[in-house]
């Protein structure tokens, strides 16, 4: 059984996108196709855009509530999610974007999770908020990815 703090939740997350962002800027060094490195530099910025989101968040949120202690966490590693956008191909603009979206999609799972499993009221607003957040991000991530498959 493993227990966590919603704060050292939100930071685990918070970590992850900066990650990513790191990683997409990284990709888009290498990358040879033009649609690719714009992808690219539009998914860096996306999830830093995360990361300074859920920072503000932290620093927003009533104390009390990033101290709550949560118990069943979902699992939160994000070595095989930073893993699995290094392995996308590079120059395929729909690998890469599929590989942005599952990330998306897993940590909007992890959200649910949270959400279903939070104690109170004011804990499952707080996860269905970030879901929402993540949701909202991954909407304007399919729209960029639409449109520059016209560029």
């Amino acid at each position: 059984m493993r227990f966590e703090t919603v704060k050292d939740i939100i930071e685990v997350i918070r970590q992850l996108h900066d990650a990513l962002s790191r990683q997409y800027a990284e990709l888009e060094q290498l990358a040879t196709s033009e649609r690719a490195t714009l992808m690219l530099d539009y998914l860096a910025r996306h999830e830093r855009r995360l990361a300074a989101a859920l920072q503000h968040y932290e620093q927003d949120a009533a104390r009390g509530i990033l101290e709550t202690w949560l118990q069943h966490i979902p699992e939160l590693d994000a070595t095989p999610l930073v893993e699995q956008v290094r392995a996308a191909d590079l120059n395929d603009v729909e690998a890469v974007v599929a590989a942005a979206l599952a990330v998306d999609e897993h940590l909007l799972a992890v959200y649910r999770e949270l959400e279903q499993r939070a104690p109170t009221d004011t804990l499952r607003e707080i996860a269905h908020s970030l879901q929402q957040l993540e949701c909202n991000e991954a909407q304007r991530l399919a729209r960029a990815a639409f449109r520059l498959r016209d560029y």
